[in-house]
Parts: C-alpha cells; sequence; structure tokens
C-alpha cells in the first residue's frame, strides 16, 4: 500500500509539472484530486482545496532597481511585457551612452548592459536599459532627442498573463505534492522506501525552484521595459600616420588616413607642406628638398560634415646622395679654398714692408758676421 501511495503521488506530480490547470471559480485553482479506493495517502485522507493568490510586494524606494520576486505585474488583472529598440545616429558615442545611463537613472530604472566600439571607420555602441512601465513612452521620447538622427524605431508587447496564472497553478500543486510527500517519508520504514521518497522530494523541490524562477522574471519584465538602444557616431574624428618621419630628401614616404564617425563615402584632401597635395587615402609623397615639413590632412563625409588634422614639422628630410648634389659640394669646396687663398694673398700685401724691413735687418747681420 505504501509504494502504491507513493507511485500514484509520483504520477501526480509528473502530470502537474507538465499540464496546466483550469481555474476554479473566484480565481482559485483546485488541489491534486484524491487517488480512486483509499486517498492520496492511502488512508483515505485528501488535501483541502487551495487558491493562488495574486502577486503582490510593497511599494519600493526611490531610486531602489525592481527585485525579482517583489514586483507588482502592470495591473492586477493583465501583465504586459513591453520592449523597445531603436537605433540612433548621434554626434558622440560615448557622450550619448551617458545621457542615457543619466535618463535610466532619474526614471528610477537602471543600466542591463552598454559598451562602445570601432567597427572599421564607424565607432559604434549599444546600451540596453530598463525604466518603469509608466516612464517607458516618455523615455524612449527623451532618447529620440539625443539622436541626430533616429533610423529606426520598434516596440512590442507580450501579454504573460496566462502563463503566470498557469505557473502559479502549477506551483501550488508542487508544493501540495511536496508535502505530502514528506508525510510519506514520515511514514516510512524500509530503507528502499525512504530512499524512494526522497528522490521524489528532490524532483519536486527542483521544479517548485523552476517554477518561482519563472514567476519572478515575469514579475520583473511586465513591471518595468526594456529598451535597446544602438548607436553609431556622426561626429567625424580625423588622425594620420607617416610609415616614416624621417627621410632622406628625394626619398618616397606613405601616409594613412584613420577616419571614424561621418557617413561615407569620404574625400581627403592632403597638405604635405612643400607645396604639394593629394586626395588618396594612403598617399605616397617624395620631398625633393631638405627641412621639416608640416602635414595636414582634411576629410568631408557624404554629407559634408569636414575635420581637419595638421602636425607641425611632421616630416623631416635630409640631404641624400646624388650626382648634383656632389657637384654642389665640389663647387662649394673650392670656393671654400679660393676664399682661402685670396686671404693669405691680402695679409702677405698688408704686411709686406714689415717682411721687407726684417729681411734687411737679418742680410745685413750675416754679413757683419763674414766680416768679423
Amino acid at each position: 500500500m505504501f509504494l502504491t501511495g507513493l507511485l500514484l503521488l509520483s504520477v501526480l506530480v509528473s502530470c502537474g509539472a507538465r499540464s496546466s490547470t483550469t481555474q476554479g471559480p473566484g480565481g482559485g485553482v483546485p488541489a491534486p484530486a484524491p487517488v480512486e479506493g483509499g486517498g492520496l495517502f492511502g488512508d483515505g485522507r485528501t488535501p483541502a482545496p487551495t487558491t493562488v493568490p495574486r502577486a503582490t510586494a510593497p511599494p519600493q524606494a526611490p531610486g531602489q532597481a525592481p527585485v525579482f520576486g517583489s514586483t507588482i505585474p502592470a495591473s492586477p488583472d493583465q501583465m504586459i511585457v513591453r520592449t523597445g529598440r531603436m537605433a540612433l545616429i548621434v554626434e558622440d558615442v560615448s557622450a550619448a551612452i551617458d545621457e542615457i545611463t543619466r535618463l535610466a537613472l532619474s526614471s528610477q530604472g537602471y543600466v542591463v548592459s552598454s559598451n562602445s566600439f570601432r567597427d572599421g571607420e564607424r565607432q559604434r555602441g549599444a546600451i540596453t536599459i530598463r525604466v518603469p512601465v509608466g516612464d517607458f513612452d516618455n523615455v524612449m521620447k527623451l532618447v529620440a532627442q539625443i539622436a541626430v538622427e533616429v533610423t529606426s524605431q520598434t516596440t512590442s508587447a507580450d501579454d504573460v498573463t496566462e502563463e503566470y496564472v498557469d505557473l502559479g497553478a502549477k506551483l501550488k500543486n508542487l508544493e501540495a505534492a511536496e508535502q505530502q510527500l514528506l508525510r510519506i517519508m514520515e511514514k516510512a520504514e524500509k530503507v528502499e522506501d525512504i530512499l524512494s521518497v526522497q528522490r521524489e522530494i528532490t524532483n519536486t523541490r527542483a521544479q517548485i525552484e523552476q517554477t518561482k524562477g519563472r514567476m519572478q522574471f515575469l514579475e520583473q519584465t511586465s513591471s518595468t521595459s526594456l529598451l535597446e538602444i544602438t548607436l553609431e557616431q556622426s561626429k567625424l574624428e580625423v588622425k594620420f600616420t607617416a610609415e616614416r618621419r624621417f627621410v632622406e630628401s628625394g626619398e618616397t614616404v606613405r601616409f594613412a588616413a584613420q577616419v571614424a564617425g561621418g557617413f561615407a563615402p569620404y574625400s581627403y584632401k592632403w597638405d604635405f607642406g612643400d607645396g604639394k597635395t593629394g586626395n588618396d587615402p594612403s598617399p605616397a609623397h617624395a620631398y625633393g628638398g631638405t627641412g621639416d615639413y608640416t602635414v595636414s590632412l582634411t576629410v568631408t563625409d557624404d554629407r559634408g560634415n569636414t575635420d581637419t588634422a595638421t602636425t607641425t614639422d611632421y616630416v623631416t628630410a635630409a640631404g641624400g646622395w646624388s650626382a648634383g648634389n656632389v657637384a654642389v659640394s665640389a663647387w662649394n669646396g673650392l670656393a671654400a679654398f679660393g676664399r682661402v687663398l685670396l686671404n693669405i694673398v691680402i695679409w702677405l700685401g698688408i704686411f709686406s714692408p714689415v717682411w721687407i724691413i726684417a729681411g734687411g735687418i737679418v742680410l745685413w747681420r750675416v754679413r757683419r758676421r763674414k766680416k768679423a
């Protein structure tokens, strides 16, 4: 009789976990039906009918994020899950994420996730927030005001009232079955019977926790609305690099543009600092002379937005070997040598009287010594 009652109770728990139940008068849900010929416990006893109460919760403090299992459904008779999705083009992705975060917190909501990243030449971002149901429409309007352009906007609503009620009925059945299993455990004497009941209790408790988790999720998602926002940056940000900054005169150096934001396609205007220009995204340029050159790049996007990057004395070109350079150097050396010779001649001319007098004195002394 003991094993028969346990087997029937196991079948009852499995059926209650898989199927929905029909509400009784007043919104209640009847308890499991008694087992024919001896009641649910095998001794003629049956549990009293039970009803499922609607979810209620105490009011939340201002600024507190919703907590699972403590939220109030959208209305006493209906639970609606609202979801919104927006795609925005903004001036600055990081600034827009900060502003949307502020909007969520000011409406007693919170940020689920946020991130920003670079996709090719575009700066992009994404942020997901939850806000109270009553503030959902107003928050969407405020978010749209942040954007330079709203490329798409959709909303959806899902009525989960029926699912929530069915889960409540299932939960009551599972909890009643658990209590009955505990009573059977008290009567069990054999080890094999105790182990069998223990397995059923463990299985029933797992289903109870799973059902509670789903109900709490529905409560939370129906009391707050989800808003998913994707962002693209419209503001142009221009930078450039050179493969080498120190080159020989006449050597080719390649530049590369780095563009973020704006709207493709882009047009480029380079100023290499030596009077030459270019319009390629990655131009190659050779400097014919020596010196320090200031490089500038102006980028214009498809909507006429422009940005300019300028770096002073960015490239330094030094003199390199060439026949012309060698000839110029030789001529400069010869001219310098001629100037030195000319200086010597001039100095000799200036001091010639001195040298004549000094030479005469020397000759006179030499002759006197010979005579002596």
